[in-house]
């Protein structure tokens, strides 16, 4: 990729592949909408550069993928904690009895959220990151068609993103399936299915079908969301495991 555009038949290749990072294989999946970052051209091409250097797969390790892009800080003492990678961490010892302090929250973000071999996947519905809602830098970026602005994209990339997530979790079966963000409940709906029936219970809803708990909550970078929320999220999660 050149100074002042992406290279487009990558791009492509990386928005039909990549989905996250951490393993399909793990019990606590965690769907967001997008990734935050991608604030400038070099930014976005730092982070597809390490895909491609750690195998154009669709989950890479989060560890590995974070030092190449530059940023250790998440993985490394000091840990720096990341708000919506905290609060998954909080959601998970939560609903194992495990005690979620910042400091063992620290630590779980350090050494087990989205790595390639542990119990966690975290994926978005859409692949390429944004620093907000507001913002759109892709169609200065790309001639590709669909990237001409994010009504565009989302349209073009929900339908068969949504289809593949509901393949991977019927092959993988996960224990628990939490949709981050309640904004986009019409997305998580799709997703676990039309069949489902989701149930308030005190400010974050819940089914499961197939041995699979699916729940929606709100955002961690939500106003007002607290650290309580979220093990509460946790223990509801405990009695189904």
């Amino acid at each position: 990729m050149n100074a002042t555009n992406l290279d487009d038949t990558i791009l492509k290749h990386f928005m039909s592949t990549f989905y996250g990072s951490g393993n399909y294989k793990g019990d606590y999946w965690f769907i967001g909408m997008e990734e935050g970052g991608g604030l400038d051209l070099n930014q976005v091409t730092k982070r597809i550069d390490a895909w491609s250097e750690l195998g154009q797969n669709e989950l890479v390790d989060i560890y590995q993928f974070h030092l190449k892009i530059g940023f250790p800080e998440y993985f490394t003492n000091p840990v720096r904690l990341q708000k919506t990678w905290a609060q998954q961490a909080r959601i998970l010892l939560s609903s194992q009895g495990l005690q979620s302090s910042t400091e063992d929250v620290r630590i779980y973000q350090r050494d087990q959220i989205g790595r390639i071999s542990g119990d966690t996947c975290l994926l978005e519905l859409l692949p390429l990151p944004s620093p907000s809602l507001n913002t759109w830098n892709y169609n200065s970026w790309s001639s590709l068609p669909f990237l001409k602005d994010r009504n565009v994209y989302r349209d073009y990339c929900i339908p068969w993103r949504t289809k593949h997530l509901q393949l991977r979790i019927m092959q993988h079966k996960p224990k628990v399936v939490v949709f981050m963000g309640q904004v986009y409940s019409t997305y998580w709906q799709t997703i676990a299915g039309q069949h489902l029936d989701f149930v308030d219970i005190g400010g974050f809803q819940a089914d499961n079908f197939a041995g699979t708990l699916y729940v929606i909550t709100k955002h961690p970078a939500a106003y007002g969301v607290t650290n309580a929320y979220f093990e509460e999220i946790g223990d509801f999660i405990s009695n189904f495991l």
